[in-house]
């Protein structure tokens, strides 16, 4: 790497980490000012407020990432023009391209620790912190299901879940639906108080089984028994909190196997998404805004250009805000709500790229 790029990927990098921190602090008092309260209920102390905020900052950081190499681009490339670094480096041979490299490098890095943040550390943070905040800091203990519970299919089985504990490895409320092999008689049924998962097996506890004769309905009770189904303790733990906690195989599992309406399905669907595109989004406002920034060295300060990179984030996430709430409803498919945003900057980008090369 030279010289140059090692300036331009440092500096790229410096500003926009110092962003990032500043963003993350600014919200980190506003939260701290904002949940000083507590829950209202529970025990509530200081050292309580600062693990739950602490404990949201890697959600605040996936969400802000893109932001902040946003505004680190605009803020370190005006500061090079200011100061006619650019300008040199156009004269002595150096392509739009050229030039935005180093830069693409340090949003490339930042998609990296966004979809690092979004798939290994959010999906345990983020519901460490409801769980606080629900509990008022006693512990974890179960969290009911909207709307009466999920509805969940595997194989021959169709599973009511209406309350989950925080680890995902015991459930509460259970109706198991046993059908035949092509779904158009019920041969059982089950209703269980709740079922735990211990050394790779799930057990059923407190059962009332009703199995489905020719001439009659014979019932038993069960204090306990196995349960022979495929159910992974963290994809379940993910159902009791927003698909932003979930990873990307708990959304794809919980669209294929979730029996609901087209908006629940949808919803998966989009989250799934959402979180293959996301990380991109920083790479594509870097590509966006560099050839804005060279050709118009003195246009608005750096002042207005960050107003403008304020307006460009705002921009972006209403459109897939909108979009995403069309294609909730049924009007447009997820992969299209999510894509089209992305794909809709990136061809401006491409289209400044044309012009201004």
């Amino acid at each position: 790497m030279k010289r140059a790029d090692r300036l331009l990927f440092r500096g790229m990098l410096g500003y926009s980490t110092l962003v990032l921190f500043v963003l993350l602090a600014l919200m980190f008092v506003a939260n701290l000012i904002a949940k000083s309260g507590g829950p209202g209920h529970g025990s509530w102390d200081m050292g309580k407020l600062v693990t739950y905020i602490s404990l949201q900052l890697p959600d605040l950081a996936y969400n802000l990432i893109p932001l902040a190499l946003l505004l680190g681009a605009l803020i370190w490339v005006s500061l090079l023009n200011s100061h006619s670094e650019l300008v040199a480096l156009r004269m002595s041979g150096w392509s739009l391209w050229r030039l935005q490299r180093p830069l693409l490098w340090v949003g490339l890095w930042g998609a990296l620790l966004t979809f690092a943040l979004g798939e290994w550390v959010v999906p345990y943070t983020a519901p460490a912190a409801e769980a606080i905040w629900a509990n008022g800091g006693q512990g974890s203990g179960f969290q009911a299901l909207p709307d009466g519970g999920v509805w969940l299919r595997q194989g021959d089985q169709l599973i009511q879940i209406r309350a989950i504990a925080a680890d995902g490895r015991r459930l509460e409320g259970l109706r198991i639906v046993i059908t035949t092999p092509s779904l158009d008689a019920v041969t059982r049924m089950l209703d269980a108080r709740e079922a735990l998962y211990r050394d790779g097996a799930w057990q059923l506890q407190g059962v009332q089984s009703h199995v489905l004769g020719a001439q009659r309905i014979v019932s038993t009770t069960l204090v306990q028994q196995p349960w022979d189904v495929r159910l992974d303790p963290g994809t379940l733990r993910s159902f009791s909190h927003p698909t932003r906690t979930m990873t990307l195989p708990a959304l794809w599992e919980s669209y294929q196997n979730l029996q609901g309406s087209v908006l629940s399905m949808n919803r998966f669907a989009l989250a799934f998404w959402k979180r293959v595109t996301y990380p991109w989004v920083g790479l594509v406002m870097i590509w966006l805004v560099v050839p804005l920034v060279t050709r118009n060295p003195r246009g608005g300060g750096l002042a207005g250009r960050i107003l403008m990179g304020l307006v460009l984030g705002l921009a972006f996430h209403f459109l897939t805000e909108m979009s995403g709430f069309i294609s909730i409803s049924g009007g447009i498919p997820p992969v299209f709500a999510t894509v089209f945003p992305l794909a809709l900057f990136a061809s401006i980008a491409w289209g400044l790229q044309r012009y201004y090369r």
